[in-house]
């Protein structure tokens, strides 16, 4: 007999495989001046290797996962995803005086992020009504970033504590062991427990989701949302590259705070961030009743005034007003993506929803390694953020047209 709970400790098991690679993709980056002394390279050799090869990867598994997951069913990928995240920080002590087995570690992380990151909206389609799929999607994001902060948190605590950074990320992934021992009980139990309308169409041909999928794909709506998370995607990495960077260096480049500052104000955009996921959710199913276009509309707008709005005196000289504006900047970007796989859960079939989140993450996650770069290029030619903080403005009104254009009439497909 199925137990009505059950439904909230899958839920809880995808949520902690998402805290898992969130703390797993960034607790390097508190460490990587010491691991790049340790192995003999430069700090932009390490950036490069142990979190830009990160990001490529995580963009290539959120588009295979999709369809693994689509096909083998979300568990197995859950479970598999965060065995190997783990093991590599267990595996550091062992094979981190070798920097290719350190990249390949970072390889094996970097898939079990973006598999894990795929499966979020598939839990939702799969286990929850439409009207709670805001919500859900949304506490769902809202574990990833929780487990970025903790990463940035715990890492350089665990650092000082065992002075090396191997150790720092084995005593990580021990830390994490708990959380696939749940994983692990709640994948044994989890047949049992599913819901017989879910267990659909075990018996048919796959040739009949490769014909939905197909059909999605003469789709103009899966086009556009590409698109549209690729906006996502640069939204939120040139959020985080820009923040620290723009308020940190001195006039003309920044304006001049210093470090410490800087510091402090991401982290509350950082705060925002982990709530918005949350925020965004609630107010899909409560507000605008589990419609994700208002909720992206809202999202983009409340982003370009506020990161618009740093360029000005008047806001970056009068600290509650900044505090405010990268506060909301913070939160809106996290209504983002969240809404968007709300859309895909709604639009879809749900027996090619892991496919098409990859496609539309997957591809999207590629926005953000072209968002720093267009950064980076535009601050080399005009010496200043504007062009940067302009061009971050553009994109937010590219996204606001692009996800009031996206169409629900894909189940038919």
């Amino acid at each position: 007999m199925v137990k009505a709970y059950f439904k909230w400790l899958v839920l809880l098991a995808v949520s902690l495989g998402a805290f898992v690679a969130g703390m797993n993709t960034i607790a390097v980056a508190p460490i990587l001046g010491d691991m790049a002394q340790d192995l003999g390279i430069s700090i932009p050799a390490a950036q490069a290797s142990f979190l830009g090869i990160f990001v490529f990867v995580v963009s290539i598994a959120t588009l295979i996962s999709g369809a693994l997951a689509d096909r083998f069913g979300m568990m197995p990928v859950l479970v598999i995803a965060a065995f190997m995240s783990i093991v590599a920080n267990l595996l550091y002590p062992f094979v981190g005086e070798t920097f290719i087995l350190v990249v390949l570690m970072r390889i094996l992380q970097g898939a079990a992020a973006g598999a894990i990151f795929s499966l979020i909206s598939l839990c939702a389609a799969h286990w929850f009504s439409e009207h709670q799929r805001g919500l859900i999607i949304g506490i769902g994001m809202t574990m990833l970033n929780a487990g970025m902060a903790a990463g940035i948190f715990f890492s350089p605590l665990v650092f000082e504590a065992v002075g090396n950074w191997r150790s720092t990320l084995s005593w990580l992934g021990v830390g994490q062991l708990v959380l696939l021992v749940y994983i692990v009980i709640i994948a044994f139990n989890y047949k049992a427990n599913e819901p017989s309308q879910t267990k659909e169409e075990s018996g048919k041909a796959e040739t009949s989701s490769w014909d939905s999928l197909k059909g999605a794909f003469k789709q103009p709506t899966t086009y556009i949302g590409i698109i549209l998370c690729l906006c996502i995607s640069w939204l939120l990495n040139a959020l985080n590259d820009l923040t620290p960077q723009y308020f940190a260096l001195d006039a003309p480049v920044g304006v001049g705070f210093g470090r410490m500052a800087a510091g402090s104000l991401m982290l509350i955009v950082q705060i925002g961030t982990i709530l918005g996921g949350l925020v965004g959710g609630f107010v899909m199913d409560k507000v605008f009743k589990s419609n994700p276009k208002p909720v992206l509309l809202i999202g983009f707008i409340i982003c370009a005034v506020t990161i618009y709005a740093i360029l000005f005196p008047a806001v970056y000289n009068n600290s509650p007003l900044l505090m405010g504006a990268l506060f909301l900047a913070g939160l809106a970007v996290a209504f983002l993506n969240p809404a968007a796989a709300v859309f895909i859960s709604q639009a879809y079939p749900e027996k090619i929803i892991g496919r098409v989140v990859g496609l539309w993450l997957g591809i999207g996650a590629f926005g953000g390694a072209l968002g720093v770069f267009a950064g980076a290029l535009a601050l080399h030619s005009t010496g200043t953020f504007h062009l940067t903080i302009t061009m971050f403005a553009g994109v937010c009104v590219l996204g606001m047209i692009l996800s009031q254009l996206l169409k629900k009439n894909i189940t038919a497909c």
